[in-house]
This record gives C-alpha cells, sequence and structure tokens, in this order.
C-alpha cells in the first residue's frame, strides 16, 4: 500500500525550526521576497513605480525616487501598523497554516506568548485574506452541492431525562437517523438554536482520483430555493455534471446541469456510484473544527471559519511550505483589512456575512 502524503517526506519542506532559527532581517528579507519576488526592487506604493528605491535601514523603510513618498513592506496590506515583529508574525503564521483543523486564539497565544485579543485579531485577518483573494470562476466537471446545520448547538439542561424502554427499543428497530423520535429540548435551547443555527451551502469541484479540487461556501438562513438559484447562477458553469442530496430545492438544478442525487435517508452512495460525499467531506472537517477547536462560531464570524476551512481542503495535499508561503502572499496582496483593522478601538463588523440573492 503506498504512503500517506501526509507520512511523506516531500511534505516537509518546511518546519517551525527553520522559522526559529531564522533572524529579525531574514524574516524582513521573507516578506520582501514574498511580496515583491525579490530583494532588491520594490513597487511603490503611491505611485507605482518598480525601482530600487532609497532604503531607509534604521525604520525599515523606502522613499519612493519618482514621487518621495515613504512605504514599507506591510503598507496598505492586513499587516499595516503592525505591532510584532516579523519573525513573530511568521512563526504565528506557521502555527496557523500548519494545524489541519485551524487553531483557536487562545491556543496561539499561549504558544506565541502574545495577547489573546493579539492572536484573535491575527487568526481573522488571515481568514479575511483567505476569504477575499478565493478563486471565483465557475465550476466545470462534477460538481457536489450541500447544505450542512451548524452553530446553535443546544444546552445540557440540570437534570437529565431518562429514556424509556419503548423509545429505545424504537431507535433500536429503526436505526441511527432512520425516522426515530429525538428527544425534546427546552424552549430556551430551542430559541438559541433558531438564532445562532446556520446553513453553510458548499459547492465542491471534484476530479476524479484526487477528490475536491475547488471549494467555495456561503451562509443562509435555510437550505431552500433561494439558496439552490444562487449557486446555479453564480458559483456552476451551465451543462456541468451536479450531485446533490434529495432536497427539493435543488430541483431546478435539471433544467440547467446534469443532475444526480442520492438519497440520503436510505443510502449514502447508489449502486452506480452518485454520491455527494466530497460536500460532506468538507462539512467533516468543519464540524471538527467547530467542536474540538474552536467550540463556538458565532453567526457573524461564520463565514470566515467556513472560508478558512474551504482553503484547508483545497489545500490538503500541498506542502508546508507551499500552504505558508500563500497564505503569506494572499495577506500581502489583498490590501487593508476592512473589519479588523481598528478592531481594538472598538470598530465591529456590523452584521453577519449571510448571502444576498440579488447580489
Amino acid at each position: 500500500m503506498s504512503q500517506h502524503w501526509l507520512l511523506s517526506s516531500a511534505v516537509r519542506d518546511l518546519s517551525i525550526m527553520d522559522i526559529a532559527d531564522m533572524s529579525e532581517e531574514d524574516a524582513f528579507k521573507f516578506f520582501c521576497e514574498v511580496r515583491w519576488g525579490n530583494q532588491t526592487t520594490q513597487s511603490c506604493l503611491s505611485c507605482g513605480a518598480i525601482d530600487q528605491h532609497f532604503f531607509r535601514a534604521s525604520r525599515r523603510q523606502w522613499r519612493c525616487k519618482h514621487c518621495d513618498a515613504y512605504f514599507s513592506v506591510t503598507t496598505k496590506t492586513v499587516w499595516a501598523d503592525r505591532k510584532l515583529s516579523f519573525k513573530k508574525l511568521l512563526l504565528m503564521l506557521f502555527v496557523f497554516t500548519s494545524s489541519p483543523n485551524g487553531i483557536s486564539a487562545s491556543s496561539l497565544s499561549r504558544k506565541l506568548g502574545v495577547a489573546y485579543k493579539t492572536a484573535w485579531i491575527f487568526c481573522h485577518k488571515l481568514r479575511e485574506a483567505l476569504m477575499r483573494t478565493e478563486d471565483k470562476a465557475l465550476m466545470s466537471g462534477e460538481v457536489h452541492v450541500d447544505g450542512g446545520h451548524f452553530g446553535g448547538k443546544p444546552r445540557s439542561g440540570q437534570f437529565r431525562n431518562k429514556a424509556k424502554p419503548e423509545a429505545i427499543a424504537e431507535k433500536i428497530k429503526l436505526g441511527k437517523s432512520q425516522g426515530a423520535k429525538r428527544s425534546k429540548i427546552s424552549r430556551a435551547n430551542f430559541e438559541r438554536k433558531k438564532r445562532n443555527r446556520r446553513i453553510v451551502m458548499v459547492v465542491r469541484q471534484v476530479t476524479p482520483g484526487l477528490g475536491g479540487v475547488r471549494t467555495r461556501c456561503f451562509l443562509a438562513k435555510a437550505e431552500d430555493d433561494s439558496a439552490a438559484r444562487f449557486i446555479a447562477q453564480n458559483y456552476i458553469e451551465k451543462g456541468a455534471l451536479v450531485r446533490t442530496d434529495e432536497c427539493p430545492a435543488y430541483s431546478m438544478f435539471s433544467s440547467r446541469f446534469i443532475h444526480e442525487t442520492v438519497e440520503h435517508s436510505k443510502e449514502y452512495s447508489t449502486i452506480d456510484g452518485v454520491n455527494n460525499n466530497q460536500a460532506e467531506s468538507f462539512f467533516s472537517r468543519l464540524r471538527r473544527s467547530e467542536y474540538g477547536t474552536f467550540h463556538r462560531m458565532m453567526a457573524r464570524y461564520m463565514l470566515d471559519y467556513c472560508n478558512e476551512m474551504t482553503w484547508r481542503e483545497d489545500h490538503r495535499r500541498t506542502t508546508e511550505g507551499f500552504r505558508f508561503t500563500d497564505a503569506l502572499r494572499r495577506s500581502l496582496i489583498v490590501g487593508y483589512s476592512r473589519w479588523w483593522r481598528c478592531y481594538g478601538e472598538g470598530v465591529r463588523r456590523g452584521s453577519e456575512l449571510l448571502f444576498n440573492e440579488n447580489k
């Protein structure tokens, strides 16, 4: 049997020790290399002139030869006005990119010796960069689509309900999720669930032998006709092979795509191999992150976490060095942070990022 990719030596092209051995000057040069492709020429952030500009070594800044503007390697990036050293930024970035199911801000703050708020803003700036630089090209070939419920987990009460023997017998007879009655929850738990639960809609392009190769997602209040129509118009090329479950919202796909369904109440895959397992695979990673890493995803920031997981899914077969450099490059080309730049001064995102059918 062939060796798993993550166990091979090829994946270990960068380690945290490599970054720990860097000096602050080495880390600074690495930032320059990733942003401008070399350490000799720079692009002025005011006039756009590419030249070997005047370097101000004491502050690690350049003065443009053409417009006299001052700029640094982090000017007009999500790391603008940074307080952390370049080396510490790289160490935090490596811990972030090398964690398969993500890393919580509290854990990152303890590992790197920074304040919790610093780690929280760092992680969300990276998530924003990943979200704003995603590939928005329409998906083609085989595409798996599904919706999953996240957030709004009910809390247990003070007392435990003792199951009745007839209820246990019914569950054994019907099997898991095959029509057995579920335990009742309190009104407070029901309202909390309704208030905080969201539907994560995922669309994955699939390549035979490689699984999901491109993933996009958005948040909705329900897995309904409007969400399905939004997917059909904005995510998938006409004529593609689209595989979903038996949800009636997807019935309109038949007029635009080659549409195949699997009835999940009876089977995971049809006898002919029709399934949407790559969408379920994404939900598996996202659910492990919600339960095992973050423990709670607020509806306001849920899309940020979802897009982090789409990036992790699409880069699961790349090396440590590639993921590390890709995340850093995205953070350096996306511009100022829209949602986290002045978080410490009380600036907050106004609302959650639910999809807009008329967008």
